[in-house]
């Protein structure tokens, strides 16, 4: 028996041992996605991750930022501390009061919600939750730190295993998370 047939049959057992839903999830998720899967078992330290390929780290899709959204990232990346979306909305007032003047619509809360997770969701912004506040700091890592601090953790021993419960926890993107945390981890 070649090695390559002695390591089918140990996954045909492994595999064998699941129950049907986990089974037939799994062989989903390697017919349909096996990148995810690839990332998944690297986050979870079954796979080293300094040797995943271009192919399988997770694709960092360009996201096309508004004028709006590219001015409002670039006023808060001088915020300094954490802030809520109400808090950013009384720092534009009182250091950028000419922003309102050109954009009425970020007075409101739900606009600049929506313009703030959309800088989350390229990557531009950090984000997350102290309890039922959701925070925005103008770093991925400083965020990240944060959310260690939260969560009980010293940053010094994050690694990318965490970076799946991090990004569930906070919904930033997979890649933002990663970098972040390499940068903390430097």
């Amino acid at each position: 028996m070649s090695r390559d047939d002695s390591a089918g049959t140990k996954l045909e057992s492994a595999l064998g041992a699941l129950d049907p839903e986990t089974r037939t999830a799994l062989e989903r998720l390697a017919e349909n996605d096996p990148a995810l899967l690839r990332e998944t078992l690297s986050d979870l330290g079954y796979l080293d991750a300094e040797s995943e390929s271009v192919e399988t780290v997770e694709n960092r899709e360009a996201v096309e930022l508004t004028p709006v959204q590219r001015r409002l990232g670039e006023l808060l990346s001088a915020m300094g501390n954490p802030r809520s979306t109400t808090d950013i909305i009384e720092l534009l007032g009182d250091e950028h009061p000419s922003f309102f003047d050109e954009y009425q619509s970020a007075k409101h809360r739900p606009w600049m919600s929506n313009q703030l997770n959309a800088l989350v969701d390229a990557g531009e912004l950090g984000r997350y939750r102290d309890g039922r506040t959701v925070l925005y700091t103008p770093s991925i890592a400083d965020a990240i730190r944060h959310w260690a601090l939260n969560n009980d953790y010293f940053v010094s021993d994050l690694t990318v295993r965490h970076v799946g419960r991090i990004t569930s926890d906070t919904n930033m993107p997979r890649f933002a998370v990663r970098e972040g945390l390499e940068e903390l981890t430097e």
